[in-house]
């Protein structure tokens, strides 16, 4: 993963997602407290304190405002997994890469689902009002049925483990791949207007409310990306610093538009918080102080168990507050973070790792049996070659996730 003969990894996007995924956990952690929860949970006519209020309804939020961060997610994994094939002469076989992705996504979630149904469990969840209405909605006795639907990964996830809800649209994307690359390697001159196009179907999306027109899509912005990063790099190589400061506050600000008011916000938003998260993004391959942000030792562990983290966290953090609410609800969570990075790496390195080597095993053992079948035609070259060498990530919300 982190070989120096990988030559087109871009660590500073693994420290991104690490971000995003410190993201999400703060999101499920502050949406525990019984004021703010409330808000989240649909009702934003709830009484705030003004520290409150700031907290929600302010720019402040983006620091805990999970939407974007998977959306984040969503726009690097079609980065990444567009970025083999933009290498001159790059064959791959499809029957190789289905068996490889599916070892990679399927055996850290099932794991994931394990570790919440055995928490639930030990440690059964329960209503209280010292918790939000937000926490009581995760209040739920497994059933068979339930785990077998959730490790399906195809259909809308139960609160068991409810951040599997994204790796719907990640398998989804891993199984649409060859399409990706066909509309990211095709048109080459175009990819604006590709860009665009999947922008206008997302914005569809949203205002129809159609999940996979709105979710889609953003993998394609991805990927377009990927395969047009050498070209992006030079255009942005000459923007004025102060200008990218501008694009930093539009990020921030777009991605979090969805809580700029106490007001319910307007039909399709989450198309603009597309466009926050893409400008995020774009702000990690193009501007030297994100780029130095993504490279910090921290950004690169969060990284490296972003996946982990984001599949074993929401379980722990539910766990932790029914087990000690009662003695001090602050406390709850404070131990639930603590617990779910020391859970991240445990997870990272005796699940994440081991299925890693087997996609490994598997993509190898599939390629022996598929070698004489016809292969992937080699991919366009691309624009220009690399100043200097760039790494890419692995996975998504595995994506490495």
């Amino acid at each position: 993963m982190r070989s120096k003969s990988a030559p087109s990894r871009v660590t500073q996007l693994d420290g991104l997602r690490g971000i995003a995924a410190l993201v999400v956990v703060a999101c499920h952690v502050v949406s525990t407290l019984p004021g703010i929860g409330t808000a989240v949970n649909d009702d934003r006519s709830a009484d705030l304190t003004t520290a409150e209020a700031w907290a929600v309804f302010s720019p402040l939020h983006v620091l805990w405002n999970g939407t974007p961060a998977v959306h984040v997610f969503f726009v690097l994994s079609g980065f990444v997994l567009v970025l083999p094939f933009t290498r001159p002469g790059a064959a791959r076989s499809w029957a190789q890469y289905y068996a490889k992705r599916f070892f990679r996504l399927y055996l850290p979630a099932w794991a994931s689902l394990a570790v919440a149904v055995a928490l639930i469990v030990l440690i059964p969840r329960s209503a209280s009002p010292l918790q939000s209405s937000w926490a009581d909605m995760f209040v739920i006795e497994p059933s068979v049925g339930q785990v077998l639907k959730d490790g399906l990964l195809l259909l809308s996830a139960s609160t068991i483990n409810t951040p599997l809800w994204s790796l719907k649209w990640e398998v989804a994307f891993s199984l649409l791949l060859p399409v990706y690359v066909l509309i990211a390697l095709r048109w080459r001159r175009f990819w604006p207007v590709k860009i665009g196009i999947a922008l206008l179907l997302a914005v569809i999306g949203a205002v129809q409310d159609v999940e996979w027109l709105s979710y889609l899509p953003i993998f394609a912005i991805g990927a377009v990306l990927g395969a047009e990063r050498e070209r992006i790099g030079e255009l942005t190589r000459s923007v004025p610093r102060f200008v990218w400061s501008f694009v930093a506050a539009a990020g921030i600000f777009l991605a979090n538009a969805e809580w700029i008011s106490p007001e319910q916000p307007v039909p399709g938003v989450e198309a603009v918080v597309t466009v926050g998260a893409v400008l995020i993004v774009l702000l990690f391959i193009s501007w030297d102080p994100a780029k130095r942000l993504g490279d910090t030792a921290a950004a690169q562990w969060l990284g490296r168990v972003s996946f982990s983290l984001y599949l074993v966290h929401l379980p722990i953090i539910l766990a932790a507050v029914t087990l000690l609410r009662s003695v001090s609800l602050p406390l709850a969570l404070a131990v639930s973070v603590a617990a779910s990075l020391v859970a991240a790496e445990l997870f990272y390195r005796y699940v994440e790792q081991p299925s890693h080597r087997l996609s490994t095993a598997a993509g190898r053992a599939v390629g022996r049996r598929t070698s004489a079948a016809p292969r992937l035609a080699p991919a366009e070259s691309p624009v220009a070659p690399a100043s200097r060498p760039v790494r890419a990530m692995a996975g998504a919300t595995s994506g490495q996730r």
